[in-house]
């Protein structure tokens, strides 16, 4: 039970490091600037002006804002609601007995999150260590079936 407990929150803990170190922006003139520009290329032609001062901010080297937050579809609140979500899986496949129901409301619950975040949040990376989380638990319960669940019952 230990190890299992340990293997989980090192699983856990690798999963939320990249879901947060996506949230963090680091400027980079060149790469900021294809994004502005290419924002500016899609944009409505009435909203294009008020791109131009940004775009020679960037160019420049002045202040200017985080191009990437457009395309930033979940925060610290997501991530946190996904971590308390992991968490409790592992206690309630431990102490409750319909381990299904409660494998399927999880991934339920996780569908949902991801909906939210625009398809955002797991990404097939995450998706590969969040199955791997999640049979981890299951198998600890006997619940044998648990990758034929996950693969049925996510849209991740």
């Amino acid at each position: 039970m230990m190890k299992l407990k340990t293997e989980y929150e090192q699983l856990l803990a690798v999963i939320l490091e990249d879901l947060r170190v996506c949230l963090q922006y680091t400027p980079c003139r060149e790469n900021d600037l294809l994004c502005f520009m290419e924002q500016y290329i899609k944009a409505p032609t009435e909203l294009r002006q008020t791109l131009l001062p940004i775009i020679r901010a960037c160019m420049d080297g002045k202040e200017y804002p985080n191009p990437y937050v457009l395309y930033q579809h979940y925060g610290d609140q997501e991530i946190n609601l996904l971590e308390q979500l992991l968490r409790g899986y592992l206690q309630d496949m431990q102490s409750c007995s319909d381990k299904e129901f409660v494998l399927m409301n999880l991934i339920a619950a996780i569908n949902d999150l991801q909906d939210k975040c625009c398809g955002q949040l797991i990404d097939n990376w995450r998706k590969d260590h969040l199955t791997q989380l999640l049979i981890l638990a299951a198998k600890e319960q006997h619940l044998s079936f648990a990758i034929s669940i996950i693969d049925s019952e996510n849209r991740w």
